[in-house]
């Protein structure tokens, strides 16, 4: 697939203003867009995302990353220009005298090198979303939406074709679908995906594959 010609005036016009998330569902698989995707400035990624081995369909650069300070979060070796942290409201109450001691155990990073989205900002995003505990994808794109002129992002599937990652083995992926290990359990994720879908159809943002031409 090639870029439309309007794209590339586009892309060049506010090329520092603009931001692409990519997230982690596997229909990213169905496009090629690695080099594409590396074109833009500032790319957003998704907690425990991956590159090596897929920088054919979602590219090799990571300017931002986005994540919970989850549990299972993997460790980064290298750094990021920003790192923007989501937790949920009713998490950074009870844990408000240890908060950021946690996210620096899980991040492996001080305080000074990440950012850690307010209570009151996460209260605002619920609001909007009209949902409580929102997946860290859904977060990012409301933050991305108040800090940059034009949002793209790709690769959001809210779970609902499967539960699995673009990055999970095919033992894995049969795991998560055989509900062998639970995942978005947490998350209103229809609920979600309607306030994303909305947002599309208002552009307020868009979606990577919007600028493709397919014939």
């Amino acid at each position: 697939m090639k870029f439309k010609k309007n794209f590339l005036r586009l892309h060049e016009n506010i090329l520092n203003k603009s931001i692409l998330i990519i997230g982690n569902g596997p229909s990213v698989h169905n496009y090629g867009f690695g080099r594409e995707i590396d074109r833009f400035k500032n790319i957003a990624r998704i907690n425990n995302f991956k590159t090596i081995g897929y920088e054919n369909i979602i590219g090799s650069k990571t300017t931002i990353w986005c994540n919970g300070a989850n549990q299972n979060l993997n460790k980064r070796t290298y750094t990021f220009n920003q790192v923007i942290v989501f937790i949920p409201p009713n998490i950074q109450i009870n844990k408000s005298n240890y908060i950021h001691d946690h996210i620096q155990k899980r991040l492996m990073l001080s305080k000074n090198q990440y950012k850690l989205i307010s209570i009151d900002k996460m209260k605002f995003y619920e609001k909007k979303c009209n949902s409580l505990r929102l997946t860290t994808g859904t977060n990012s794109i409301l933050w991305a939406i108040e800090n940059f002129e034009k949002v793209i992002i790709h690769g959001f599937d809210f779970f609902q074709n499967g539960k699995e990652h673009y990055y999970d083995n095919r033992f894995k992926k049969w795991l998560y679908n055989q509900s062998w290990i639970k995942k978005g359990g947490k998350h209103n994720l229809v609920t979600e995906k309607e306030y994303i879908d909305k947002l599309i159809r208002g552009k307020k943002i868009y979606q990577l594959n919007d600028f493709t031409d397919v014939n």
